[in-house]
């Protein structure tokens, strides 16, 4: 499973993760609706930094949890040993550092440690090696990752140290060999890095200090009050220092003679620079390399709490810890050493970098002209993407890492040209005019209604044009208006739909000419007025000319009556 997780209905368009990586191990998707961009972590690249986690604003990324793990082995009575990064006094708000130990016994752990104890085994082993080679400190999972991925070519300079957390994880095992492990820590990479090949075998669950207060929440645990207590078995010294930079080279002091013999280094983006210079130049190098991916070291880990305080805060809390609880002498006052064969001590690296496609020229020009750039002084190069230049974007459009739509300059010019080509071919006047009802657009249509250049009416008062009561209404209403009226000042009959864009405090006006339609329809009125008149009197003469004839009509009836009943009459009386 991949460490950095994003979730797709969340992570929309924004591309600040991109921005944030420096190795821009981030890919750009579509989504189902193709309408849609979405971003994911490329994995073969990734240092696992968590920058982007920390960064996205929507909190569509987060790092993966073995929390729930932990905590039903736990439930089953499983035996289990922890260790505690040094940085837990500054990542952590607690009272005292004292709690932590009492919050992790309560919580079910059978033994609790410093992974401080990791960290002197480290130094001790860096003893062993010497510093008369050039050696980039090991310790850190992010510098790990940058260099097996991005810089193989300075895998030989690697110091061939596992990390603290490996070390402690395997003396927790020789300690406790019924145990499973468990490390609690501010960095993210720590958990991949529990689970490398090679190294598997020291830590089971690696938490970060966000999981582990989340957890204390849940179980109603509060560290005021908590009486505190100590760690078990050996107590570190110097190598409490370790996540403040410079930590490590007080850890070692003793075979650090003058400061030639040591660099250390904190910050991802310095360490790339710093990498950069090593993979161009090796002839002039310092003995030991101390590389930390966060900046201060590791009090600036991603998954610590307590990150809205200073950094100069976060170190010193951790520099009293070390004062607080230093064992001068180490032995000779009565602290316990602890010691791992030297073969545990021992890591390899390997060569993890992806070799990407790269485009040619004519590739490369393909593509950015789908965005409008035909010419070098096209490219701005403003970074927006998340890429450093229009050709870095290329670039990762041909590697399938990124999409042509991301870029946002294009994609404003596109929506401006759609939305004025939409406008301009209206038949229909529209109008913009601000609160002060001055004119800020036409279209042609209105400027023909308004027989006047866009020129000439950009920027004059509504007033000098049509009655401006209408859009009055509609801006201390803030309702829309559909009706017909009439602008004397234009001798036209209007339809106007009259809207306010409240976000914008533009107040929009459509207005369609039904001047002639009105007449046409007055006309109409007439004519059928005229015709039903005239029908009217067909209808009157003709109901005259009928009753005439009827009453004729009736004449010569009753007369034939009168003659054939006569004849009637005369007929029976005479026979032939």
């Amino acid at each position: 499973m991949d460490l950095i997780i994003t979730n797709e209905a969340r992570c929309r368009d924004c591309y600040r993760c991109l921005r944030a990586c420096p190795v821009k191990a981030i890919r750009i998707r579509t989504g189902d609706d193709a309408d849609t961009l979405h971003a994911q972590v490329i994995t073969e690249l990734c240092v696992q930094d968590a920058r982007c986690v920390l960064v996205c604003p929507q909190k569509a990324k987060k790092v993966v949890s073995e929390l729930e793990q932990v905590k039903l082995h736990l439930q089953h009575g499983v035996p289990m040993a922890v260790g505690v990064a040094p940085s837990f006094v500054a990542g952590l708000p607690l009272p005292e550092p004292g709690q932590m130990p009492a919050l992790l016994r309560r919580m079910g752990f059978r033994h609790v440690q410093e992974t401080s104890l990791g960290a002197e085994l480290v130094a001790a082993q860096h003893h062993r090696l010497g510093l008369d080679k050039p050696l980039i400190s090991s310790a850190c999972p992010v510098v790990v990752n940058l260099i097996e991925k991005h810089y193989p070519e300075l895998i030989p300079l690697l110091a061939p140290v596992v990390s603290p957390m490996i070390a402690h994880g395997r003396y927790m095992k020789q300690l406790y060999p019924d145990h499973l492990t468990v490390f609690i820590g501010p960095c993210a990479a720590k958990k991949e890095e529990a689970q490398t090949p090679g190294i598997r075998d020291a830590i089971d669950f690696a938490l970060g200090f966000d999981e582990f207060w989340e957890w204390v929440r849940e179980e109603g645990l509060y560290p005021d009050g908590l009486k505190p207590e100590v760690f078990d078995g050996p107590q570190p010294d110097l190598a409490r220092l370790f996540p403040i930079e410079g930590g490590m080279a007080r850890t070692i002091a003793g075979n650090i003679k003058t400061e030639a013999q040591f660099t250390a280094i904190t910050g991802l983006q310095n360490c790339i620079e710093f990498l950069s210079y090593l993979s161009r130049n090796k002839t002039v190098l310092p003995g030991l390399m101390e590389l930390l991916a966060c900046r201060g070291g590791c009090i600036d880990g991603p998954l610590m709490l307590g990150r809205n305080e200073d950094i100069f805060v976060r170190r010193q809390k951790v520099i009293n810890y070390y004062r607080a609880t230093a064992v001068q002498g180490n032995k000779d006052n009565g602290a316990t050493e602890a010691d791992l064969p030297a073969e545990l001590m021992v890591r390899n690296f390997i060569n993890r970098k992806v070799i990407l496609p790269l485009p040619d020229e004519q590739a490369i020009r393909q593509i950015l002209a789908r965005t409008g750039k035909y010419h070098p002084e096209d490219e701005l190069n403003c970074g927006a993407c998340g890429y450093d230049s229009c050709r870095d974007k290329a670039v990762a459009v041909y590697q399938g890492n990124a999409e042509v739509q991301m870029c946002i300059p294009y994609m404003r010019r596109r929506a401006e040209s759609m939305s004025a080509l939409v406008m301009n071919a209206m038949p229909n006047a529209i109008i913009l005019v601000n609160h002060d009802l001055v004119i800020k657009e036409v279209n042609p249509a209105g400027e023909h209604m308004f027989t006047g250049t866009a020129a000439e009416i950009v920027g004059q008062k509504l007033n000098k044009f049509i009655e401006p009561d209408s859009f009055l209404q509609v801006l201390q209403t803030g309702k829309m208006i559909n009706n017909v009226t009439v602008y004397s000042q234009m001798d036209m009959v209007i339809r106007q739909v009259i809207f306010p864009l409240k976000n914008e405090k533009i107040i929009v006006g459509i207005l369609v000419d039904i001047t002639a339609e009105k007449k046409h329809r007055e006309q109409f009125e007439l004519v059928k007025a005229q015709t039903i008149a005239r029908a009217q009197e067909v209808i009157t003469k003709q109901m005259q000319v009928a009753q005439e004839i009827a009453g004729l009509l009736g004449e010569t009836t009753a007369e034939t009556k009168v003659l054939l009943t006569k004849l009637i009459e005369l007929m029976r009386q005479e026979p032939l």
